[in-house]
């Protein structure tokens, strides 16, 4: 059974909302910057596909975003097999300022 993370995103356009994001096929889950998190998937021999997930900004030097995606997959994984998608709600990180959980404002698949 395929598992999914269901991620709200807040952006202002058609792209808002309940975005589901594959856990299938995953290669690497990389902190690209303090406000990106990219997931890259396996998809053929010799290509593979990257998932840019952009947030607020967190701490300098910090994995928290990347900690929290890696946390919420092996959640998902330890679902039954009935459970397709789970909720990404759970805590996520503080922003760089400590002041309010970060939020997820775009995902793209390049």
């Amino acid at each position: 059974m395929e598992k999914f993370l269901k991620i709200l995103v807040t952006n202002t356009d058609a792209t808002s909302g309940y975005r589901y994001v594959s856990l299938n096929d995953i290669l690497q889950v990389v902190q690209a910057s303090t406000t990106e998190v990219t997931v890259t998937y396996r998809n053929a021999v010799s290509t593979a596909d990257v998932l840019t997930i952009t947030h607020d900004a967190i701490a300098a030097n910090a994995h928290t975003m990347r900690d929290w995606f890696t946390d919420s997959m092996e959640r998902a994984y330890a679902q039954s097999w009935q459970k397709s998608a789970i909720n990404s709600n759970s805590p996520l990180p503080l922003n760089a300022a400590g002041t309010a959980p970060v939020t997820v404002t775009a995902i793209a698949l390049a």
